[in-house]
């Protein structure tokens, strides 16, 4: 009987401290209508005709970081950090650096492929569609 009730109870135990190590999966980002046309020859958006030129954007849920990848091929990204996607925090930015983008609040880190390169953040950014249509950058929801 003691064997059955010391079994039992350390059995509890391990199921207590197994479920403190799980990870918190990662939310879903609110969906959020995009449909932008961006003319490129517009002075605010100059940086995008550099590669790994990027800006900022109104749009999305948290608003969007656009990044010229080279040759033609742009990324659009949601600046809602996968881990916690509805948190009050700042969005996602693009690192000093310029090598990478990254959560201040949850230290979540992401390549300009959008999948994360560090911290708790397993899901990969919401991309965004987009495709060069003469001097116009169209994005929109996939």
């Amino acid at each position: 009987m003691i064997v059955r009730i010391l079994a039992g109870f350390f059995a509890i135990i391990l199921l207590t401290f197994s479920s403190c190590n799980e990870e918190t999966p990662d939310a879903i980002v609110p969906y959020a209508y995009v449909n932008e046309d961006i003319n490129l020859n517009n002075i605010q958006y100059l940086a995008l005709k550099n590669n790994g030129g990027f800006v900022y954007f109104s749009a999305g849920y948290k608003g969007l970081i656009i990044y010229n990848e080279g040759n033609g091929v742009y990324r659009v990204f949601e600046r809602a950090c996968t881990f916690d996607p509805t948190s009050g925090c700042t969005p996602v930015t693009v690192d000093p650096s310029g090598l990478f983008m990254k959560h201040e609040c949850c230290k979540s880190s992401f390549g300009f492929d959008g999948n994360p390169t560090g911290g708790p953040a397993n899901a990969r950014l919401l991309q965004y569609y987009s495709v060069v249509d003469g001097v116009y950058l169209k994005i929109r929801n996939e």
